[in-house]
């Protein structure tokens, strides 16, 4: 009867995006099962909400967040401390849109965040202002960040190339957000595109009320895709984490193999659709993010035995895979950790290939010299804000 709830909402939510589904079964636990609310700071966690400008003029800003939000990801995973990460969206437009806002909450699924950039288009828009406004609200209200405690970083960054309606007093003003979020241990930076004059003011201002930094940067978002030798091989290899997911959970009798086997297809699924539409440079960054992220997998058991969080003697039998309930405890065992060994040579090999495609793509930008680009942009303020924060 421990079912896990989030799992569910999982594949529900892959089940809308990808059109796979569900069965009236596998939907039902989300009525009956519960869940504790999970620690999520307990070794250092980012919390980290793009609110998105998505009309369009933000077309090329889009398309180089789609690129670098795994980089992105990657570059805090790899800090010393180790944090974890938690990414939402916030999309918005203006009234007499298709959306005023959209909203993806937080989470530690990066292959959702990047399905859900994936559907942004730039579009609507017309006159120069947005509603701004209901976006940062939204970011700060509507986002559901964990409750604020130590070693917890929650950073907002504004990402829009107009100013707010300032004559929507139906919405809460800008600043008055900021303050609010700044109150509850939440930094508000601002990302500008382009130059448009009207803008600068209002961003700069939220920027310094929100304790944070504001950025200029170009309207296309300035990010250049750096192809490198490694990359196709790093996009294998993230296949080949991939192959080692082993589903469980569910129970037993037919359900419970249906369940399994839901996840087991449901993870073949995404692999293939998200990568098909990644180009290969950012199939080398996710290819990185499996193998360092402790979270990389929604119910894996390889992942849960490996970050010590289940121990395969304590998983009932009727949880298991069918393939490993014929087996007893010790080949189970001797199975497991042949699975573990297989992950743990692609994941060395992936950081092996990481550390010379790093290097390559470091004397790449030094030819070029673009520094004010949407990561970068990103980056410098993170490094600030999470030492801030008490994060190395």
């Amino acid at each position: 009867m421990k079912k896990c709830v989030t799992t569910v909402l999982v594949l529900c939510l892959y089940g809308c995006l990808f059109g796979i589904s569900v069965p009236a079964q596998t939907k039902k636990t989300i009525a009956v099962k519960k869940i504790a609310t999970k620690n999520v700071a307990k070794r250092g966690t980012l919390e980290m909400v793009f609110v998105i400008d998505t009309t369009g003029s933000m077309g090329g800003l889009i398309d180089g967040a789609k690129q670098k939000v795994w980089s992105i990801v990657n570059d805090v995973m790899q800090k010393p401390s180790r944090p974890a990460v938690r990414v939402g969206l916030v999309a918005y437009r203006d009234q007499g849109d298709a959306y005023v806002t959209q909203v993806l909450p937080l989470t530690d699924d990066l292959d959702k965040v990047y399905t859900t950039l994936m559907a942004y288009q730039a579009s609507g828009g017309g006159d120069e202002p947005e509603n701004v406004r209901r976006a940062l609200a939204d970011g700060v209200y509507k986002a559901g960040w964990t409750k604020s405690e130590k070693e917890l970083a929650q950073i907002i960054f504004l990402v829009g190339d107009a100013p707010p309606h300032e004559d929507y007093t139906n919405e809460p003003d800008t600043l008055t957000t900021t303050a609010a979020a700044v109150r509850k241990n939440m930094i508000v930076n601002t990302i500008q595109c382009g130059s448009l004059a009207g803008t600068i003011q209002f961003w700069q201002n939220i920027a310094r009320r929100g304790e944070g930094k504001y950025f200029a940067i170009p309207q296309d978002g300035g990010v250049a895709a750096i192809a490198t030798p490694y990359d196709a091989r790093l996009a294998e290899l993230a296949g080949k984490v991939g192959e080692t997911y082993l589903a469980y959970g569910g129970g037993s009798g037919v359900a419970g193999t249906e369940f399994r086997s839901l996840l087991q297809a449901n993870q073949v699924t995404i692999e293939a659709r998200v990568v098909e539409a990644l180009p290969v440079a950012t199939q080398a960054d996710r290819a990185v993010n499996k193998a360092i992220n402790s979270s990389a997998y929604a119910k894996d058991l390889i992942q849960d035995i490996e970050n010590e969080t289940v121990k395969l003697e304590q998983v009932k039998k009727e949880d298991l895979p069918d393939d490993l309930q014929k087996l007893s405890l010790a080949e189970r065992q001797k199975e497991i950790e042949k699975r573990l060994a297989e992950r743990k040579k692609v994941r060395t090999e992936i950081l092996e290939l990481s550390k010379k495609r790093d290097q390559f793509i470091a004397a790449e930008r030094q030819k070029t010299g673009v520094k004010n680009a949407f990561d970068a942009a990103v980056a410098i303020a993170l490094k600030d804000q999470l030492q801030r924060k008490g994060i190395r």
